[in-house]
């Protein structure tokens, strides 16, 4: 989502109380953030969503916001554009995130979400989710399989949102929404999933849903590969919730989020975890755009 340079002194405010509120129990796991790449290509301008390759060894997958075709763009870990793929049956109004996950067939799938509404006018608000491209024998352009598309509705009004994750066992979606002022929201997809139906998405609650209902402009969101792990962002600051042993997923809404230490960023909006798990990544709109990374402690 773009913001005016005029917009910047409320950002900053919000940034604080967002730094205020996200006080929460514990302390993080991780390292300070360290760049480890840079982002240059025009093409990549306006940076909203990223997730790691599960085809392809050390890359990232990552789209723009609102203003791009509906292209996914492959980056190494210098932060080159090396590969694009159009996604075949899928348009792009405002694509603010995505997330890692299975496939139909269980295979990996890509799912990203055309969500971002702010004015609080849209309809046609969807998810798509489309089966990864194979990046393990070249990079090249390309386009992807057909996508399928799962519209939705909130159940309490239009809502802006810019933060996805997906339970890479079930493949489950849940939404965090996007404010100015608390509260925000998460909310999940009804299960199972089923392609061209429009569904009315349901509100979750817990201990840890509480706490970030306080976080203001929300801008991202990441399920570590085991699911074991959830990051959430803003502009200036992180949480990150932690799956009780032996938990199920969503088991994760009910435990203490500890805030995480993020890098300042012009416009910080995509988030991920490393293909192992061992880190956080995070990136930012506007080149030259940093790409961080955020080591977990062992």
């Amino acid at each position: 989502m773009q913001y005016r340079g005029w917009l910047f002194f409320l950002l900053l405010l919000a940034g604080l109380l967002s730094l205020r509120a996200g006080q929460l129990d514990g302390r993080s796991g991780y390292d300070d953030p360290r760049k480890i790449a840079t982002i240059t290509d025009p093409a990549l301008g306006e940076i909203s969503g990223m997730t790691a390759s599960r085809t392809g060894r050390g890359l990232w997958w990552m789209h723009n916001d609102s203003g791009d075709q509906p292209r996914l763009y492959v980056v190494d870990g210098t932060g080159a554009l090396r590969a694009r793929f159009t996604v075949t049956g899928a348009r792009a109004r405002d694509w603010e995130d995505m997330a890692s996950g299975p496939g139909r067939d269980g295979k990996p799938a890509l799912y990203i979400a055309d969500m971002g509404d702010n004015g609080r006018v849209r309809d046609d608000l969807t998810i798509y989710r489309v089966k990864e491209p194979d990046l393990s024998n070249g990079l090249r352009n390309g386009a992807t399989a057909q996508a399928e598309s799962f519209p939705f509705r909130y159940p309490d009004g239009r809502h802006d949102a810019e933060s996805l994750i997906v339970d890479p066992k079930s493949g489950q979606p849940y939404i965090v929404t996007k404010t100015m002022s608390p509260p925000c929201a998460v909310y999940r997809f009804p299960m199972p999933l089923k392609a061209g139906q429009r569904v009315t998405l349901e509100k979750v609650e817990g201990r840890a849903v509480a706490q970030i209902s306080k976080l203001l402009l929300t801008t991202g969101a990441a399920v570590s590969p085991d699911g074991n792990r959830v990051v959430i962002r803003t502009y200036f600051t992180a949480l990150e919730l932690v799956r009780p042993a032996g938990g199920k997923f969503e088991s994760l809404f009910h435990s203490a989020p500890v805030t995480i230490k993020i890098a300042g960023e012009r416009q910080g909006e995509a988030v991920c975890y490393s293909a192992d798990g061992a880190a956080i990544h995070t990136t930012s709109e506007k080149t030259p755009a940093p790409i961080y990374e955020l080591k977990r402690r062992q």
